[in-house]
């Protein structure tokens, strides 16, 4: 397991053993939720200023956020998976514009289609069927 698989493993166990959504932890280590995926997929590295910040939340030196673990689930075989139970349209052109989805632990997550250089329609113009 490469280094920034194993801080992102550490991290996501982390959290979810403190009950936290990525967005909880984002808004604790004042950093976008964006990011916080990022480092659990290992699709971003991370600064030690970061590490810092996040450990701060989780009450544990960054060490820890290191650490290989023997006492946690391993999820290197396969993250999370996630379907889709709902789609988002737009009311004024009822066009699809993002699907909502329920991950394996219970949360859920919004998904918006990128828009092709049009305007993004604004949440009175878009409603969950």
């Amino acid at each position: 397991m490469r280094f920034r698989e194993r801080i992102g493993l550490n991290i996501q166990n982390l959290r979810h053993s403190k009950g936290l959504s990525q967005e909880q932890l984002a808004l604790a280590a004042n950093m976008d939720r964006s990011y916080v995926s990022e480092i659990e997929l290992a699709k971003s590295s991370v600064s030690a200023d970061i590490l810092e910040q996040i450990a701060r939340v989780f009450e544990v030196d960054p060490h820890e956020l290191t650490k290989g673990r023997l006492d946690m689930p391993d999820f290197s075989d396969g993250r999370q998976n996630a379907v889709p139970i709902g789609r988002i349209m737009c009311i004024t052109t009822d066009a699809e514009i993002g699907l909502l989805y329920c991950w394996d632990n219970g949360d859920t997550q919004i998904a918006l289609h990128a828009q092709n250089g049009s305007e993004t329609p604004s949440e009175e113009d878009a409603e969950i069927r």
